[in-house]
């Protein structure tokens, strides 16, 4: 999702995880059933979980539906980690070091893409095309966006390394990011809204691809 230069290059695994899970934050246990519903909203047979980090999601793969997941992180060491997580559990787990703010196109096609916190670290025309390039017709996206109903951007769980990606973290105007994805040939087709402990919430919104 970053390029290199990029603070999430510096933030360790453990670091990340441990900030999503801080009661304070709460933001691992709200994405996880988040991805969980939608997984079992459209029981895809093919997946692709942007920003897996360490796993984002894998543990609510049912694969006797879902036989492909592909896996997009900056991260290599995050990658890497997930590989050791959860190749014994998902036989065909790819994972992919790519950055979404490159032209790069994405080598697969999926029928259903989860793209959770991404789009607050990147451009949003060229990750709406990197996104429709690799999703079948047909297909859907679930997307999460970040509100934060005058709260700092990021909040304060004491763990440092997090911080310095407050400076490339860019809050998603939800009107402007559906006018984009409708133009490439997306119907909407949900909107939900969950708040988080500390005073944040989490917009999820849902398309279907037409063409």
């Amino acid at each position: 999702m970053l390029s290199n230069e990029n603070p999430w290059s510096n933030v360790p695994l453990e670091d990340y995880e441990a900030h999503m899970a801080h009661p304070l934050v709460g933001q691992s246990e709200m994405l996880s059933r988040l991805m969980e519903s939608a997984l079992i909203k459209y029981k895809p047979v093919s997946l692709a979980i942007l920003g897996i980090a360490g796993g984002n999601g894998l543990e609510h793969v049912h694969t006797t539906q879902t036989t492909h997941v592909y896996g997009v992180d900056i991260s290599q060491v995050y990658l890497n980690e997930c590989q050791n997580r959860y190749s014994s559990q998902i036989e065909n787990l790819i994972l992919i070091k790519h950055d979404l703010n490159s032209r790069e196109v994405l080598p697969f096609k999926v029928d259903l893409i989860l793209a959770g916190l991404i789009f607050e670290y990147i451009e949003l025309e060229n990750g709406l095309n990197q996104i429709d390039s690799c999703l079948h017709p047909g297909g859907s996206l679930a997307v999460i966006f970040q509100k934060n109903n005058g709260v700092t951007s990021v909040s304060n769980s004491g763990i440092e390394s997090i911080k310095q990606v407050a400076t490339i973290f860019n809050l998603v105007d939800e009107e402007t990011f559906e006018k984009n994805i409708l133009a490439l040939g997306y119907i909407k087709t949900e909107r939900s809204e969950s708040f988080l402990p500390n005073g944040k919430s989490f917009v999820s919104l849902e398309f279907k691809k037409l063409r």
